[in-house]
């Protein structure tokens, strides 16, 4: 397994992200999530499968020349848009993306082997799959909320699904676990700026210390390669 590990950086940049994004009401695990995407690259032809006609995440990645396309249940009258059940197998053409995004959908799908044995086969060859799923997370149904996958056994998936894997653990670190579960209890939107920078130096400290640190994260990105 390809492993690396977000230790979220502390410098203006990194800051002036957080401001924002915690100023635009998104969670931890969404900004550094959101960070960690600025050097992902999506290639001319790309799907979103499940995520929504209108997600944030499409201002971080890296593009230029890009056609996007949607794929979701509801009912949008787009050019760009299909309608899907990722439940089952999924009406689109053999080898016709270069990318497909598959972000916050995989932990919702029961059928889940399938829905990854139908992103391979509707990739190109030498096509990617950009995957996120939550791990430290509050459970959420959309519809409903079916598992969280450790990195080890994602891995597994995606390798039996014919993906070769670069993986990237997001939000490392008990803190930064702690933030996406008390932050959203805070009101004033400044103080969950504070605590976050807060909690974020308090895990670059505890790094130092903690043989099992990197143990806890709040979700795992996987970079794919169609074999």
């Amino acid at each position: 397994m390809n492993l690396k590990f977000q230790h979220f950086p502390i410098n203006l940049n990194s800051i002036i992200h957080c401001i924002k994004l915690v100023f635009a009401n998104k969670s931890p695990i969404r900004i550094f999530h959101n960070y960690f995407l600025k050097n992902i690259e999506i290639g001319d032809k790309t799907i979103d499968l499940g995520c929504g006609y209108h997600s944030s995440y499409l201002n971080f990645l890296k593009k230029s020349n890009v056609k996007m396309f949607f794929a979701d249940q509801e009912k949008v009258i787009k050019d760009n848009y299909y309608i899907v059940d990722l439940e089952k197998n999924i009406d689109l053409p053999d080898n016709s993306f270069d990318t497909v995004i598959l972000f916050n959908v995989l932990e919702h799908i029961k059928n889940y082997k399938n829905l990854l044995s139908e992103i391979n086969r509707i990739l190109k060859k030498d096509g990617k799959l950009e995957l996120f799923v939550p791990f430290m997370h509050r459970y959420h149904e959309d519809p409903k909320d079916i598992f969280r996958p450790t990195h080890f056994y994602l891995d597994k998936m995606l390798s039996e699904a014919g993906f070769e894997t670069k993986t990237q653990l997001i939000g490392v670190g008990p803190f930064a676990v702690i933030s996406e579960i008390l932050l959203k209890y805070f009101k004033f939107r400044i103080l969950k700026c504070f605590f976050l920078i807060i909690f974020l130096f308090l895990d670059r400290l505890l790094r130092f210390f903690s043989k099992d640190y990197n143990t806890y994260y709040n979700g795992i990105h996987c970079s794919c390669t169609k074999k």
